[in-house]
């Protein structure tokens, strides 16, 4: 079941697909896509089982997402469309995890006056981490690697 808000064709697309994967997945979810005020596509699926498309780490929610926002670009006829897709409210609790754990990487830092190395992150968590400690002054950020192995470096600063 879909619905969308300023039905484009790239709402629709994605709609259309996402509908498909749940019910290929044999899960009966909503989905619903709408357009934000910066124009940005966001979809969320819930419903019972609908954890199952969050994947390990959130890698099938996070493929999903770049598949959604290449049916997008493709039906509204090229562009880069951001496409934000949600299942289950992961992301909400996923960010939350992040900021926590930035927080704590920091106090780290600070603590031993050395740099902390965290796990290999996405770009979109990564961000997370980077935006939860931009405001601070004490510490500073920077991401090290090469994708996927690309991880974030919390030091004091100087």
């Amino acid at each position: 079941m879909g619905s969308y808000q300023q039905s484009t064709p790239g709402a629709q697309a994605l709609t259309d697909v996402l509908a498909a994967v749940t019910a290929g997945f044999g899960l009966s979810c909503e989905v619903r896509v709408s357009t934000g005020d910066d124009g940005e596509i966001l979809a969320s699926i819930d419903g019972v089982g609908a954890d199952a498309l969050v994947g390990r780490g959130g890698t099938v929610i996070d493929s999903l997402q770049y598949l959604g926002s290449q049916i997008v670009s493709r039906a509204e006829g090229g562009g880069r469309y951001r496409v934000s897709l949600d299942a289950d409210g992961y992301r909400a609790r996923r960010e939350e995890t992040l900021i926590g754990l930035a927080q704590r990487a920091a106090a780290e830092a600070l603590e031993y006056g050395d740099e902390i190395e965290l796990d290999p992150m996405t770009p979109h968590d990564r961000r997370i981490v980077h935006m939860a400690l931009k405001d601070r002054t004490d510490v500073v950020t920077r991401s090290e690697g090469d994708e996927p192995r690309r991880r974030i470096v919390v030091e004091p600063a100087d």
